[in-house]
């Protein structure tokens, strides 16, 4: 994982350096951050479909039981069995099954997607991007035209590419973070129960990140950082 810096006369990401080198300014050690970038297809990656899922599959939920204790309350144990029998699990399967469908469509529909991660010392920030010039993934992201206009005059733009989506994680917001080796993933959490931003992690650069990330929430009370981290074992005496 590379480490850059952030040139605040440029207004842009710049080599790591002591001066930057296209202005000549000198750079600080408070613009140091880790900074890499991921390309990734929607319908093809869990954590898009966790980010529909955890909303849409409660709202099912939510329904069914709103008609179950709906039925129950009007027509007691015979209305619920009725009901049932009428085949009310098979119409919630195949509720669930449009649903997923629907899903799978919206997420194709977004297209591929360039997102930007970067780690510095206010905290975590992912910027996605799609190809400038292109409405489809743009709606399919429910981001208006409007928004996508006020997300190009932050310093998050690029040229030839359209932001999409900006995600801000200050550390002392972030009160849980899960470092998944397994899955090249490391998971940041707002609040402790959910899921705020998932950064996959090229493995070389994982250990790199997890040292960085350890060092800014060790300052945050009441955070950790899962799991936990080892301990070096001390050497018996001889």
């Amino acid at each position: 994982m590379p480490y850059a810096n952030y040139c605040r006369k440029c207004k842009a990401e710049v080599p790591d350096t002591d001066a930057c080198p296209y202005c000549g300014k000198a750079l600080t050690k408070t613009g140091r951050r880790l900074s890499f970038g991921v390309v990734r297809t929607p319908w093809k990656d869990w954590f898009s479909w966790n980010e529909l899922l955890r909303i849409a599959l409660p709202m099912l939920g939510m329904i069914a039981l709103m008609i179950l204790l709906s039925e129950g309350l009007m027509g007691g144990a015979q209305g619920l069995m009725a009901l049932l029998a009428r085949g009310f699990v098979f119409t919630m399967m195949a509720l669930l099954g449009v649903m997923l469908l629907l899903i799978l469509i919206l997420l194709i529909l977004q297209g591929p997607e360039k997102v930007h991660y970067i780690l510095d010392k206010d905290g975590v920030t992912a910027c996605t991007y799609v190809d400038q010039g292109k409405k489809l993934p743009r709606i399919a992201r429910f981001v208006t035209a409007e928004q996508a206009d006020a997300l190009a005059q932050t310093e998050h733009a690029l040229p030839g590419l359209t932001l999409v989506r900006r995600v801000i994680l200050p550390w002392e917001k972030i009160r849980r973070v899960r470092v998944w080796q397994e899955g090249q993933t490391i998971l940041f959490y707002r609040p402790g129960w959910w899921q705020a931003l998932a950064m996959p992690t090229p493995p070389d650069d994982m250990p790199e990140a997890e040292s960085y990330i350890r060092q800014k929430m060790k300052r945050i009370k009441g955070a950790k950082v899962q799991p936990e981290e080892k301990k070096p074992a001390r050497k018996g005496r001889r």
